[in-house]
């Protein structure tokens, strides 16, 4: 359990969303929630020159009691929705999503043992795992795994195509793309010799 705590913030602070009301007002409201209370913060916006209406005001409570205060899940509902407020419901009761807590490396290491379905699906649960299961760097580990031989020279051209494109590039295409950069080098090192790609 000590390893997992050590994945949250050290200020405690789980979540931290703004954002403004729907219309037609125009109340500016922000919403952190931390491993012991949550603050709900509200900035009323009004064109009526009473600047005693712009002072925030501000409701703090226990973690614990967000499940039963209908009031303010209905203005988390009301502000970001209901997704929103299911998940911030459960991190109020515990269940705090470690998963996605881990550092990026880790991530694109596990995710790197997944199908090639199962990433394409992981993708698209958040744009966190969107951006990691698009990481260049996990595209790389994924075509090491797919592939016998990975040459220098098609490293060089994973720099500019980018791993992912590498991996769905039919076997034809990549080695013209090969044989292109090739005659484009500098030196002209290794015109003469071909580099097979293999299953």
């Amino acid at each position: 359990m000590s390893e997992a705590l050590s994945l949250l913030p050290s200020n405690g602070v789980l979540v931290e969303l703004s954002g403004q009301a729907p219309s037609p007002s125009k109340d500016f409201h922000q919403f952190t929630i931390s491993t012991s209370n949550t603050i709900w913060r509200t900035w009323n916006i009004t064109l009526r020159n009473d600047y005693r209406r712009l002072n925030p005001t501000e409701s703090r409570q226990p973690a614990e009691d967000f499940a039963y205060d209908e009031r303010l899940q209905f203005d988390v509902r009301r502000v970001f929705g209901n997704n929103t407020l299911e998940y911030v419901k459960n991190l109020c009761l515990g269940q705090i999503d470690y998963l996605a807590r881990l550092p990026t490396p880790l991530l694109i290491y596990l995710v790197s043992f997944l199908e090639l379905e199962d990433v394409a699906s992981l993708a698209q649960t958040s744009k966190q795992f969107y951006e990691v299961c698009n990481n260049d760097s996990l595209w790389e580990r994924i075509y090491e795994v797919h592939c016998d031989t990975v040459t220098d020279e098609m490293k060089s051209l994973a720099e500019q195509l980018g791993w992912k494109k590498m991996f769905f590039t039919n076997k034809l295409q990549l080695q013209v793309q090969l044989r292109r950069q090739r005659i484009k080098s500098p030196d002209g090192e290794g015109r003469n010799g071909d580099t097979f790609i293999t299953d």
